[in-house]
This record gives structure tokens, sequence and C-alpha cells, in this order.
């Protein structure tokens, strides 16, 4: 098993194969280990987000909380 197909089952938001577009929304089903060999795709000019919408919220409102106590 090669180091990029290893990295792509490292994490699930990354095994899950799914990419995000921050700008337009826009998914994208993808092989990891591929993306690890030959780069994650672009969209709107910007690299993909293996974050979902969903999970984006969750780190700004976290983001957010952890900033307003600092």
């Amino acid at each position: 098993m090669s180091l990029a197909d290893k990295l792509a089952k490292c994490h699930p938001t990354i095994a899950r194969g799914m990419v995000w577009c921050t700008e337009c929304g826009r998914s994208k089903r993808v092989d990891p280990a591929q993306c690890f060999r030959a780069g994650w795709p672009k969209c709107c000019g910007y690299t993909m987000t293996i974050d979902s919408p969903e999970e984006r919220v969750r780190l700004r409102a976290t983001s957010s909380g952890d900033a307003s106590h600092g």
C-alpha cells in the first residue's frame, strides 16, 4: 500500500471522498489517494475543502467562541 493510499484512509473527512467549494458551494466526489498524488481539485480559483458546509459552520462557531474568551 502506497503512502497516498494510507493517507487517504487516515481520517474520516478524507476517507469519505467528498470536497466542497467554499465560494459557490459545489461538491465533488474524489479519490482521496489520487488527490494526494496529483493535487486536490480547485473551483472558483481555490482549492476545494474536505470540510462539509455543516462542519465549517460548527468550526466557525467553535472558533468564535474561543476568540471571545482570549
